[in-house]
């Protein structure tokens, strides 16, 4: 699987729009199975080329770029949610209408960085967060993070590939919030795909 981007892989605006419609109902339809909702105000979407690919178009297509030079710009900052070799990478998001309700909810998840593991079988693997906010009295609403996946986990993959059964489950541990969710069928094949 390819998994990197470059200039070539943004179509120009004009022929992206074109196409743009259905593109994005396919987007949806495949982020359904990737998107987990672990708590009513939590939610992870795992990511992949495919996933980091739509939102850099969607990018170029509200912001009208056309420059190659300011999309490339954009390409190097997204390239970062991508998996490298042995990982899944995902996106946490804490959301919440209500303003100050929100804040409140940050304030009480400091820490998140450190409670966050997926289950392969019997292997735990910790999530790995891009940026860790211990040095102030809230996290943020949108965390980017890895979980690397030592040989163990591989294998528990590699095992699903070839027809096993094995759960997995995505869970938070926080002093303040617990949240345990097993992956759905789809979740997992498609997870799977990803290695």
């Amino acid at each position: 699987m390819e998994r990197t981007i470059s200039l070539k892989d943004i179509a120009p605006l004009a022929v992206y729009r074109r196409s743009r419609e259905d593109y994005v109902k396919r987007m949806i339809d495949y982020k359904r199975a990737r998107r987990i909702k672990l708590s009513p105000y939590i939610s992870i979407l795992f990511e992949n080329r495919d996933t980091v690919l739509f939102q850099i178009r969607e990018l170029a297509h509200s912001e009208d770029l056309t420059d190659p030079e300011e999309l490339a710009v954009y390409i190097e900052i997204y390239s970062g949610m991508l998996p490298g070799d042995h990982e899944l990478s995902a996106t946490l998001f804490i959301e919440m209408d209500e303003q100050q309700k929100l804040q409140d909810l940050l304030v009480a998840l400091k820490g998140i960085e450190h409670h966050l593991t997926l289950q392969v079988g019997d292997v735990i693997v910790p999530a790995v967060f891009e940026e860790v906010h211990d040095d102030r009295e809230f996290t943020t609403s949108v965390h980017y993070l890895k979980f690397p996946l030592g040989q163990a986990a591989l294998d528990a993959f590699a095992a699903i590939g070839n027809g096993d059964t094995i759960s997995m489950l995505l869970s938070l541990d926080h002093p303040n919030l617990q949240a345990s969710v097993s992956l759905a069928r789809d979740t997992i094949d498609s997870l799977v795909n990803d290695l």
